[in-house]
């Protein structure tokens, strides 16, 4: 009889030790697997501001979503891969030009499929239609969905190097 009584003494802490352990890894997996942040912060704004291609090398990713590079030039084009989205994550990329307006919205939705979606940020005829635009500077990707941001925003940055500052700057006569 007291084998037994020491049986279930011993049987007990072990049961619930077993349960809090198994609670801790859950909740950890399921942290990491999604970060949700609720808007645009504070940091979100520096980097709208922020022209360091530091700050650009190392926000090539987010959650699920990365771009290929940090740094695009005019008439190149931009690839934006998501992959392992989750399930229930559902909503829209924005692309925010440096001007603050936003260029595009491309929906996303973990129960379907991957994202592949590729544009071109700035060609050269948009520069011909719309010199003063915002175009030249850093972009912002953010994703939205009905419950907020669900992931930090993406940078990258749009330069013109093999233009002429003149020819885009100054609208032609």
């Amino acid at each position: 009889m007291n084998i037994k009584i020491l049986k279930i003494a011993l049987g007990i802490p072990i049961i619930i030790l077993t349960a809090i352990t198994l609670g801790i890894v859950l909740d950890v997996m399921y942290t990491d697997t999604l970060t949700p942040i609720h808007s645009i912060n504070s940091e979100s704004e520096d980097i709208l501001r922020n022209d360091e291609s530091e700050t650009i090398a190392n926000n090539l990713y987010s959650g699920p979503f990365a771009i290929l590079e940090g740094s695009y030039d005019i008439d190149d084009t931009l690839f934006l891969i998501g992959s392992e989205i989750p399930l229930d994550s559902k909503g829209e990329i924005v692309f925010i030009r440096p001007d603050g307006e936003i260029h595009h919205k491309y929906p996303f939705d973990g129960s379907k499929s991957a994202v592949n979606h590729y544009f071109t940020p700035v060609s050269s005829s948009d520069l011909e239609e719309c010199p003063k635009c915002g175009f030249i500077g850093t972009w912002i990707i953010s994703f939205e969905s009905e419950y907020g941001s669900l992931y930090a925003p993406i940078s990258f940055k749009v330069i013109k190097e093999n233009f002429e500052k003149e020819e885009y700057d100054e609208p032609r006569n």
